[in-house]
């Protein structure tokens, strides 16, 4: 089965730069990450029975919103009760975003993640605006291992090969294939990573592997959110004090842009 992407170009700014560095500052004075993360999908797959919905994904481009729909499930449902967002719901944020309509295909063009991130915090989504957000070196292992298991997983932005979608539809992991061709941007949250796997969500399956290959190989984007469905709830230390740093960064940052 062929599936939609739809993630466009990363954009930077200055305040992009800035957020950057802050959330780097605090991600150094951690030392090296836990081996295994939380597995922040657990709750979500015990609820879901593994099916975390489509989100519109199979028939449009709106991975970036996706992405979003399946962190909040991921969210609420290790802060106590999940919220599921419908198909609807996800579409209607990808319209209010980018002014897609199902009725005229040529506005299906997907969106950037810094324009969803900057508009879940200006907006909101079903009611909630996210405090902040960052981006983190792809290249970074240490810090998005450490990304991972303090904000509960991380927007992933992947250039994809065909290989990719193959492996997927035949129930394979993530790796790389030599001379597979690129076919588009993809979006997908990492919910957890083990010893030798990352774990992502993405049409609908929220235990989809990847090596650590293939994330050096195809990844040129990570963004981190600050969402109050997650920093209510602080799981795991050092969590506490690193989201409440870090926020107030954020918020000292978002002033001064």
């Amino acid at each position: 089965m062929i599936y939609k992407l739809g993630r466009r170009p990363a954009r930077h700014s200055l305040k992009t730069m800035r957020a950057a560095i802050a959330l780097a500052r605090l991600l150094d004075q951690l030392g090296a990450p836990p081996a295994a993360s939380d597995d922040w999908s657990a709750p979500v797959q015990q609820l879901t029975g593994g099916n975390w919905g489509m989100e519109g994904n199979d028939q449009y481009g709106d991975c970036t919103c996706a992405d979003e729909s399946h962190l909040v499930m991921l969210r609420t449902a290790n802060a106590g009760k999940m919220i599921t967002p419908t198909a609807a719901q996800t579409l209607a944020l990808y319209s209010a975003i980018t002014g897609f309509n199902p009725d005229v295909p040529s506005s299906d063009q997907g969106a950037d993640m810094e324009t969803v991130c900057e508009f879940l915090e200006k907006t909101g989504y079903l009611g909630v605006k996210n405090a902040g957000h960052a981006t983190i070196d792809p290249a970074n292992i240490a810090h998005l291992k450490w990304a991972v298991q303090i904000f509960g997983g991380v927007k992933l932005g992947i250039q994809l090969p065909q290989s990719a979608m193959d492996q997927f539809n035949a129930g394979n992991e993530w790796d790389v294939v030599a001379g597979s061709p690129l076919i588009g941007g993809h979006d997908v949250p990492i919910t957890h990573y083990d010893g030798s796997l990352y774990y992502i969500a993405t049409w609908g399956k929220g235990v989809q592997p990847m090596t650590p290959a293939f994330l050096a190989a195809y990844c040129d984007e990570v963004k981190v959110t600050l969402s109050p469905e997650w920093i209510s709830q602080s799981g795991t230390a050092p969590s506490k004090d690193t989201m409440a740093q870090l926020v107030a960064e954020l918020a000292a940052i978002g002033e001064a842009a």
